[in-house]
């Protein structure tokens, strides 16, 4: 739990979850005209990829 909650101190982490939130409520709503399911399973492969970036990144999350 600890490491979730140092996890969450980063940016680019919240941005990451909140991105892969929205993709799933933009399949259930449909603010962009296009098929749902490929728009929340690209907005979620996104999230998944900041989320990977910020693993690689030179500072890491446990010295926020």
């Amino acid at each position: 739990m600890n490491q979730v909650k140092q996890a969450l101190k980063s940016r680019t982490v919240r941005f990451g979850v909140a991105l892969a939130c929205l993709s799933v409520l933009q399949g259930f709503v449909g603010f962009i005209p296009a098929n749902p399911a490929i728009q929340a399973a690209t907005g979620c492969v996104i999230a998944s990829l900041i989320v990977v970036l910020r693993y690689m990144t030179t500072k890491p999350i446990s010295e926020k």
